[in-house]
């Protein structure tokens, strides 16, 4: 019987060997075919390691943008591959390998490394990155409070922000601390109604006003350990229609005096704690606007002048009012008149039109125009315009057009006009009768 099986395990040996060979050689295939040895590329971040090598000699790295992340390709069987995340790689710069220190910049091998996986399936886009070495700088900032374009409720403002802490020393890279131009605490505001404290993380801008990245921000270290601080913001209650009183700083010239102050607006709305609108209430709403000379500036000046203040500058940030944000300019006009005079307003409709072609129409840029008259104080007090002044212009030949022409002026005796007076005026032709009744039947 041990013949017979021999026998029948030696008969045609060399058919059942290329068998097997052929069964190995189909099961390859069928396993090539079904889950293929293909390569796939992965992103995957670098870890600095041992860092204290470069710091502890008061010195720190810093490596560009484009070198923080390295292309990984894998070759693997395409099912393992599809399980392979770009977590699960882990890509490392080791400072104490860096290949010559004498270089700028120095050159830091990489290695990598992925469960799994066996090292020589993985490759790297680069083996080094190039990495600066430079001097540790610190610098301190001022912390700016920036509510953006938050507003809270309605009949509030962001009066004042206490920020805690009020300045932040940052350390890092020399040439990054060179960039910063400011620190900000972004707050959002929006819908507050009451005071209130808020957590807020710091944004630092370079001085091309760009607001530095996650990567550029991760090389700084903070004196409070890290970017966040805390605000405690009050908020102030409007009170609008405030009248102004404006100070201006010098005087006219010599036998000159300052006559009407006129402002755009003529009111405004304020903002303040609830202790300075009741201060501002017993001050008939009136809050002193103070005009520096480089504003305006009346020093022996013997005509009008004329100014823009822009709001946010005249207060300080320990004011307890202050203008609302939503008027940020104030146009100011000081008359300047001859001692003795007086500048009155003459309704335009009063003014007599005399040489005026009856196929043409008239109109004024403004409803009335300024007239300055001189005489003694109790001949001004008495002065009435509208029934003292006789006003007429001469539009004799006048086409359709714009003109800029004198105005005559007649006054009483004992009574001068200061200044000649123009008119700016527009003519055009007339509507007709006939066309009119015909556009209004139509």
């Amino acid at each position: 019987m041990k013949k017979s099986m021999s026998k029948k395990l030696t008969n045609n040996l060399a058919l059942k060997i290329v068998s097997v060979l052929l069964a190995i050689l189909i099961w390859y295939v069928v396993v090539d075919v079904s889950d293929p040895i293909v390569p796939r590329t992965y992103d995957v971040p670098v870890t600095i390691t041992h860092t204290d090598y470069i710091e502890t000699g008061k010195k720190t790295y810093l490596i560009d943008d484009q070198y923080r992340s390295i292309r990984v390709t894998i070759r693997d069987n395409r099912k393992k591959l599809s399980e392979i995340e770009d977590s699960d790689i882990t890509v490392e710069a080791d400072l104490t390998q860096i290949v010559d220190m004498d270089t700028d910049p120095v050159f830091v091998p990489l290695t990598v490394s992925c469960p799994g996986v066996k090292d020589e399936n993985i490759t790297l886009s680069r083996t080094t990155i190039p990495t600066k070495i430079e001097d540790i700088e610190l610098q301190t900032f001022n912390i700016e409070s920036d509510i953006g374009d938050t507003v809270p409720g309605d009949d509030y403002e962001v009066g004042k922000v206490t920020l805690n802490p009020e300045n932040i020393s940052i350390s890092g890279p020399k040439s990054i601390i060179k960039k910063i131009d400011r620190v900000n605490a972004s707050l959002d505001v929006s819908g507050m109604t009451a005071d209130g404290n808020k957590t807020t993380k710091l944004v630092i801008y370079d001085k091309n006003g760009e607001e530095l990245t996650d990567e550029t921000m991760s090389y700084l270290r903070y004196d409070i350990g890290s970017t966040k601080v805390t605000a405690s913001v009050d908020l102030w209650k409007k009170k609008e229609n405030v009248k102004m009183n404006i100070e201006l700083e010098g005087g006219p010239a010599k036998g000159y005096q300052v006559g009407e102050i006129i402002t755009s607006p003529s009111e405004i709305t304020v903002v303040g704690t609830d202790e300075a609108l009741e201060d501002l209430a017993a001050n008939d709403n009136t809050i002193d606007i103070p005009v520096p000379r480089d504003v305006l500036n009346l020093n022996n000046k013997k005509s009008d002048v004329r100014g823009t203040l822009d709001l946010t500058t005249v207060f300080n940030k320990d004011s307890t009012v202050r203008p609302s944000s939503r008027t940020s300019a104030l146009v100011i006009k000081a008359t300047v008149l001859p001692n003795g005079s007086k500048e009155f307003d003459l309704d335009v409709e009063t003014i007599q039109k005399n040489g005026l072609d009856n196929t043409l129409s008239l109109t004024y840029d403004q409803p009335a125009i300024s007239i300055r008259v001189k005489a003694s104080d109790k001949k001004l007090d008495a002065f009435n315009p509208a029934q003292m002044i006789q006003a007429s212009i001469d539009l004799t030949g006048r086409a359709a057009g714009d003109y800029t022409l004198p105005v005559n002026v007649k006054l009483p005796d004992g009574y001068e006009l200061v200044d000649d007076i123009q008119a700016a005026v527009h003519l055009k032709k007339a509507e007709t009768t006939a066309a009119a009744a015909g556009g209004s039947s139509g």
